[in-house]
């Protein structure tokens, strides 16, 4: 999406510098005279205000008051009571007209919607109203037509829509952003082009929807967003990913080996909600990562995962990086009370004497009282790393 464009710019600067020049002149006639008569010429500026910036004219109306005083401070000295009055009149007037004009505009906004005999607010079926709707100055108005655009799945709203993305009101932009996402793949296009949009709130209201939609053509696109200098894109372009599922794995599983941490990070994001064996194996290997932050995720989307990722979390206990032991405990931990019963097990079982510790320390993680007396039998364990792990442990569950 681009930036606004000369049109929109002219219009913003425009309209504050009419407002500026009618003042002007009104005060300019005022102090050449010697009276505060043409002041009154304020009035059509509150007019024009009011339309335009409907209550939000206050502002003007007491710009305008202060003004009106201000003047007859200069010609007369002190301000009389009449001045005075006409200051607080100016302000007065400022927000009954732009609350006047306000309801005026709902009421023009709500011509192409009707009431049904449900009493709710049905859609006007003219999407080339619809569309027209968008553009109003009402702000429920555009809410409204966004929402039954959304309805009716007529691609020709997408382009509209994913204008809208831009919105001054929020509200707004999150109700195109849901229809978009209704309106599926005739929408992937607009969005995939919002994602290298300058607005930060575009590019993530984009990629949610690109989610809602699941059309693996977004993938190219979603994967470059995991690069994304804001945050909250990159983690929604990851949830994106994961909601497209299988069609994404193959590509976002490359992306853990991406130089970028960043990219990985948001590729363990994604792969926690994709699943399935292959994952797992990857995401286990990421638990090695030199980047505390893209371990961090991978545990956080095994145990996103669970029971599946739980037998091999536990082989990974008997490695000699210390990395990826600490990884497979946080993420047994994680995994929770499906993985009692496999920690148990490998307690019993394990040879190698890191794999029965890292058991005793990932039981203690997970905080499960009723893995009490599998820890109490621990503490007579023949191996003295074993039995310290068990203390940890019972020490730790007892804390909560």
């Amino acid at each position: 999406m681009s930036p606004a464009g000369p049109s929109k710019s002219a219009e913003a600067w425009g309209r504050p510098a009419v407002i500026v020049l009618v003042t002007a002149l009104a005060v300019l006639l005022d102090l050449a005279f010697g009276t505060v008569a043409y002041t009154h010429l304020f009035y059509l500026v509150l007019i024009i205000a009011a339309f335009w910036y409907r209550r939000r004219a206050i502002v003007v109306g007491i710009l305008l008051a202060m003004a009106h005083v201000t003047v007859g401070s200069i010609l007369y000295g002190t301000p009389d009571a009449g001045i005075l009055v006409n200051a607080a009149a100016f302000v007065v007037a400022a927000y009954l007209l732009g609350y006047l004009f306000e309801i005026a505009g709902r009421r023009a906004g709500g011509l192409h919607f009707h009431i049904d005999e449900a009493g709710g607010a049905a859609c006007d079926r003219d999407t080339r109203r619809l569309i027209a709707r968008l553009s109003s100055r009402d702000p429920d108005t555009r809410y409204r037509a966004a929402g039954c655009l959304g309805d009716a799945g007529n691609p020709a709203a997408v382009e509209p829509l994913a204008a809208l993305l831009e919105d001054p009101e929020v509200g707004v932009r999150w109700k195109a952003t849901e229809s978009l996402g209704r309106l599926g793949t005739p929408a992937v296009g607009p969005l995939t082009a919002s994602l290298r949009s300058e607005n930060v709130d575009v590019r993530w209201m984009a990629a949610v929807a690109l989610g809602e939609i699941g059309d693996p053509a977004a993938i190219p696109a979603l994967m470059a967003a995991l690069d994304d200098e804001d945050a909250y894109v990159r983690s929604r372009a990851a949830l994106a990913l994961g909601a497209i599922g299988e069609p994404a794995r193959e590509e976002v599983a490359a992306a853990l080996s991406d130089g970028n941490a960043r990219v990985r990070r948001g590729a363990a994001i994604a792969l926690g909600s994709i699943g399935g064996e292959k994952v797992v194996e990857a995401l286990v290997e990421t638990l090695r990562d030199p980047d505390g932050g893209v371990r961090q995720r991978a545990c956080a989307a095994l145990g996103d995962i669970g029971e599946p990722a739980v037998q091999p979390l536990i082989e990974a206990l008997g490695t000699e990086n210390e990395l990826l032991r600490r990884g497979a405990i946080a993420a047994l931990g994680l995994v929770g009370k499906p993985a009692v019963p496999a920690l148990a097990m490998a307690l019993r079982h394990g040879d190698d004497r890191r794999v029965p510790a890292g058991a005793v320390r990932a039981l203690g993680e997970i905080g499960d009282r009723r893995s009490a007396d599998i820890l109490i039998r621990a503490l007579e364990d023949e191996r003295e790393e074993v039995r310290e792990a068990a203390r940890e442990a019972l020490a730790s569950i007892r804390k909560t």
